[in-house]
């Protein structure tokens, strides 16, 4: 009977993974979802293909420490995409101090104006804003790739829109990544001599890594979460994307992509 519940739930999990390309939401998430789910539908579900490779793999030595490897391997994969989506949960919970300046992280600016991504996190900023009167945001990203304009400007001009008065928002547009958006926008906070703790709007699945790359870069201040609200097409991709984007940016990027 669970079997058929797995199979279930894989399936609805593979149409959800698969949903967010047609909207052009590519990438790693996507890519091990869709992976995950596949092997469970094609093999841990396929019982007889399961017992068969099993029962072949037990036959030979070597096979079978393989079989045994792969097992506790999952075991440990599954206790780790745990325990981070807890952490990732309880990161995105942390309340900003008062006056806390904000960072608000890039996403794709297109013709039409943000990315349903970025505009949550246009709107997070606003209501923050509106909030807290003593807050300024700074406006982060540059123009990459697949953007129309630069993602700050984009930002600027609808905030503008929304009757924020414009005076609280400071710009930086040369950043291509998280690490840089956190990195050159301090730089803005400390020369125009504005609150130094930070509030971070992004959705709650990013605000884990912002606090990581905080912490990496040294910065001492307090790190709160202004959280976005994720349209939920996009939840199970963005959260299997930050099980692999956490450990990369612990082991691998022990600086920023440009000075």
């Amino acid at each position: 009977m669970y079997l058929w519940i797995l199979r279930i739930v894989a399936i609805i999990f593979l149409f959800w993974f698969i949903a967010p390309i047609f909207k052009k939401y590519f990438n790693h998430g996507n890519k091990l979802g869709i992976a995950i789910c596949l092997f469970v539908l094609l093999f841990y579900t396929n019982t007889p293909l399961f017992e068969y490779v099993k029962s072949f793999c037990y036959d030979y030595k070597i096979l079978a420490f393989l079989w045994n490897a792969a097992k506790w391997f999952i075991i440990i994969f599954i206790c780790y995409a745990l325990i981070v989506t807890v952490a990732i949960f309880i990161a995105s919970k942390i309340k900003p101090k008062k006056g806390a300046s904000i960072i608000t992280l890039g996403n794709r600016a297109t013709k039409d104006g943000p990315s349903e991504l970025l505009m949550g996190r246009i709107i997070a900023t606003k209501e923050h804003l509106n909030k807290d009167s003593d807050s300024i945001a700074v406006l982060s990203g540059g123009k990459c790739r697949r953007d129309y304009i630069e993602e700050s400007v984009c930002m600027y001009n609808t905030l503008e829109s929304m009757d924020i008065d414009t005076g609280r928002l400071l710009l930086e547009s040369e950043s291509r990544s998280t690490y840089e958006n956190i990195l050159f926008s301090y730089r803005v906070i400390n020369e125009n001599k504005k609150n130094k703790n930070l509030a971070i709007a992004t959705d709650a699945f990013h605000q884990l890594r912002a606090r990581l790359i905080v912490r990496k870069l040294g910065i001492k201040a307090k790190v709160g979460a202004v959280n976005a609200k994720t349209h939920v097409l996009y939840i199970p991709t963005y959260y299997v994307r930050e099980w692999i984007a956490l450990p990369y940016e612990v082991l691998f990027r022990f600086r920023p992509h440009r000075q």
